[in-house]
């Protein structure tokens, strides 16, 4: 992420909420908010997106996982091989319906069930983007 984008992403943040409000609610002052916005110190975005960079894909995915969850998401990576997304859609999609339909359900974890979702949506995205 280019620090443009993580200036332009953080500054929308604290317009959408007011900077007394959004301040406030992550514990800063706005005088701090502000040095963030004009570039003095630097914002959360940029830091997280350096953050991400900086550490193994496996560390990444976690904390992008998470923060999508607090969201009420979940993190999906994006697979550049087609072929190779179709075939893990089809899989992951077919492992989780045959679990249910054989009534195992209660055991198909909630990880198997995001997997599958996540498999079928990076084959979206890799369809429409």
């Amino acid at each position: 992420m280019s620090e443009q984008r993580g200036e332009g992403l953080f500054e929308a943040m604290v317009t959408s909420a007011g900077i007394k409000a959004f301040a406030a609610d992550i514990g800063l002052s706005t005088r701090q908010i502000h040095r963030m916005l004009n570039g003095t110190q630097p914002n959360p975005v940029t830091r997280m997106a350096e953050a991400l960079s900086a550490c193994k894909p496996q560390a990444a995915e976690a904390a992008m996982d998470y923060l999508c969850r607090q969201m009420g998401g979940y993190f999906v990576r994006l697979i550049e091989d087609l072929a190779r997304a179709n075939v893990n859609a089809v899989k992951e999609s077919a492992e989780a319906i045959v679990a249910i339909s054989e009534g195992r359900s209660p055991r198909v974890t909630v990880k198997e069930i995001r997997e599958a979702i996540a498999a079928l949506a990076a084959l979206e995205l890799r369809l429409t983007g």
